[in-house]
Parts: structure tokens; sequence; C-alpha cells
């Protein structure tokens, strides 16, 4: 193919369409005030994102003063911190608590939930994570190995819920008040009460009630209790064996972490779904393109890649503005779905490109008539906002092993196949032609 590819909207209009719309705001400001540090590092450890708990956990005024600088330098014990880089180079997610010191010089503890970002060549580009100050915790678990007195104050001011029971029977024989205010529960029905009565999985329970008397030692782990009024919340635990008031016994110290996993996932979406559409974004779209690859490699399938671009989708825009848009994307979001199997993968990269995975296609012919179907369902006419609105599409069909072997080389050539398909004459679909690249 000769020539450059001309959009079919000007460059100034695709930096509008890339600007940040009202969900970007909510996801900003929710990162920003989170009660836990949130960042992303580079594999050498330089800070290239981080929100304010960072800043304040760290001792900085504001979370732009965080960035370039290297994290390592917060760490006090800077093998343990490269030890865990390595390993998370391979296990992508791996949690581990760490001692920090901070700008202004206080030692805190922290537990880093992290997780490596990959890109299309399979290399890790990035660290995610989420870091949580866990110096009260160490401070108790210190108080336990040293005084009883100090045991005492730290177990009932401690933030976190705190309860003592015994091994036989798992019954209740002391709490601090944080856990009454935790489980809704008095003092009073909480002592003597067993821990059967408040857990969902009993076995899962005494398996790792087992595993902390092996060890002698802090046993982290999550688990789901229930509250007095019987609502479910999701706990992070360590728990330890000791000895209380001459018998054995275990504490456990319960953090509520259900709120957290919400904003972790809604965060997770967040980084994998289009705001608009709620479709995949382009991320997760190349993520499941190089699996559907791997995996037809291995078992000789083909996998077709379908790149689909609006008409005159600059036109309703203009005429109409973007809202008017934005809900018409939406509605050719849904058809492109009703058109694919539950095992297809329709994303939005962004404006009016949308992308079609059909992993395991079968023969070339069938990713073609899927992209006739596509381009039948968008030309029907729909009402928005009392308007009757049209639009049709070009499709560019790319086909796994023959028009590409990875994921970008795919991507380009179904990119260019599109492009034909508007010099063609638009709401038409082609395949990609061209000399396959066998070392792509």
């Amino acid at each position: 193919m000769s020539g450059r590819r001309r959009r079919t909207q000007p460059a100034s209009w695709d930096a509008e369409r890339a600007s940040p719309h009202e969900s970007e705001n909510r996801y900003q400001d929710l990162l920003q005030h989170l009660p836990v540090g949130v960042y992303r590092t580079t594999t050498r450890g330089r800070i290239v994102e981080a929100n304010q708990g960072l800043a304040d956990m760290l001792g900085f005024r504001r979370a732009r003063d965080l960035q370039h600088l290297d994290v390592t330098q917060f760490y006090m014990r800077k093998k343990s911190r490269q030890e865990h880089i390595l390993s998370l180079a391979t296990t992508l997610t791996e949690f581990r608590e760490f001692e920090l010191r901070t700008r202004d010089g206080r030692i805190i503890w922290v537990r880093d939930y992290p997780r490596a970002i990959k890109g299309a060549a399979g290399r890790v580009l990035y660290f995610d994570g989420i870091l949580v100050d866990v110096s009260e915790r160490k401070h108790i678990e210190e108080a336990l190995l040293h005084s009883e007195q100090d045991y005492r104050r730290l177990f009932e001011h401690a933030h976190d819920a705190i309860i003592v029971f015994a091994l036989k029977g798992e019954t209740i024989l002391d709490v601090n008040n944080r856990a009454c205010e935790l489980y809704g529960f008095s003092h009073q029905e909480m002592i003597g009460m067993s821990l059967e009565k408040i857990s969902r999985d009993v076995a899962q329970g005494k398996r790792r009630i087992l595993r902390t008397m092996k060890h002698k030692t802090f046993q982290n782990f999550e688990t789901v209790h229930f509250r007095k009024d019987g609502s479910e919340m999701l706990l992070e635990v360590n728990a330890a064996l000791i000895t209380y008031k001459d018998q054995p016994a275990i504490l456990s110290i319960y953090r509520d972490i259900t709120r957290r996993r919400l904003l972790e996932e809604t965060i997770r979406q967040m980084a994998y779904q289009d705001s608009l559409t709620g479709l995949p974004n382009r991320s997760l779209l190349t993520d499941r393109l190089e699996q559907a690859l791997s995996l037809a490699k291995r078992r000789s399938q083909k996998v077709t890649l379908l790149y689909l671009d609006l008409d005159g989708f600059k036109s309703v825009n203009d005429a109409h503005g973007h809202g008017i848009g934005d809900e018409l994307l939406c509605v050719v979001a849904g058809r492109l779905t009703g058109q694919v199997r539950q095992s297809d993968t329709v994303a939005r990269l962004g404006g009016d490109e949308f992308l079609v995975l059909l992993p395991d296609a079968g023969h070339a012919r069938d990713g073609v008539r899927i992209a006739r179907k596509i381009l039948a369902a968008i030309r029907r006419p729909c009402r928005i906002g009392g308007r009757r609105m049209q639009v049709t599409g070009s499709i560019g069909v790319a086909i796994y092993p023959q028009d590409g072997r990875s994921a970008e080389t795919l991507m380009k050539h179904a990119d260019q196949a599109m492009y034909e398909a508007k010099v063609a004459g638009r709401d038409v679909c082609r395949r990609y032609v061209g000399r396959s690249d066998k070392n792509s």
C-alpha cells in the first residue's frame, strides 16, 4: 500500500475527543483521595505516577513532589526491595511488607500490593501498586514480645479489631473496642462466642488455625465474616499463637478491606474498560489478542481481527454536539456486541474506532461474513434525543497467520485494510492484501 493514511477527523478533533471527560475526572479524584498510597514506577524504581495518599505517607506535601524520585531511597533494606522486583518479573504480583524511612525521618511499615505491567513484547514496563501503612500492627507485634503493659495499651486503643480466642472450641476470650464496633456486638456478647458464629467458611478457618499453630508466627490471609446484622465484610487477618492467662490462644488482628477491595476493582475496571461504552479498551484488547494468538499457534487455528471506523461520525458531532455523538457511540457498541459470540471481544480504541477479535474464527470467509453482518447492523437508523440518526462503517479484516503473526502486525494490517475500505467508497469491508510477513 502506498501513500500516507489520512484520518477522517482532523488532529484537533482527535485531541478534543481524547480530553478528560467527567468519568476521568472522577477517576483521578478517587485516586487522589484514597486513604492508601497508589503508585506507578519504572522497573528501575523511578516514580512515574503517585497519589496524595502516597505523598502523605512518605512525608511530602504534594503528589507531584514524588515525580521522578527513586523509590528505592525510602527502603531501609534495599536488598529486600531488589529481591521483590526480581520475583515480580515472573510472578507478576506478590504481596510483601517493608520498612521505610520517610522524608522527615519517621520509620514506617508498609504492605505493598504490586502488579507488574507487561508490554506487547512480554517485557515488564512498569510496576503498579498500592501501599498500606501497617505500622500500628507491627507495633502490636513488637509489644507482644516485650511488655504486657504495652500490649494492653495498644490492644485497647488500636484502630484495627483484635480478637483473642481459645484453641479449644475457638471461643472468644478477649476483644478490644474496635472489634465490638466492627462486628456490632457488645463486649459482653462477644466474650464466650464461638468464631463459627461470625465466620462464613468455618472449615477454611480451622485450616488456618492449624497453620498458625504450626508456624507460631503471624500468618496473613483474607476471610469473610458476618456482622451482627448479617451483612458480610472482607477482612485482612494477621494471626499468631500466644499464651493468654496461662493457656494457649490465638491473637488475630482484623482490618476491614471491603471498601478497599471495591476501590481496587474500580481502578482495575477503569484501567481496562472504555469509560464511555464500558467495552474493553486497547490495553485489554491487546492482552486478549496476544492470548488468542498464543493459543492459535499451539492449535494451528486462525484468529480474525476486524478494524471498524465509522463513516461520517465527525458530521454528527459537528451538527448535534458531542453529547449526541457519545450516545450514538454507545448504540454502535451495543450493536457490535449483539453480532458476535460470547467468546469474541469488542473493544473501543477511542473516537469512533472499534476492534472486534474473533479467536478460532475457522475459515477466512467467516470473518468477512461477520463483518458484513456488523455493517448491516450499524447502518440501521436509530433515534437519539428525538432525532433520527444514521451512520455507516468501514471495516478492515486481517487474519492470523497469513496477515501477521504478532498482535502489533495484525492490528496494523487490519487498520490498513480499513483504510482501503474507506477508499473503496465506505460502508464496505476489505481483506488485507499484501505479502504476509513470516517474521512478524
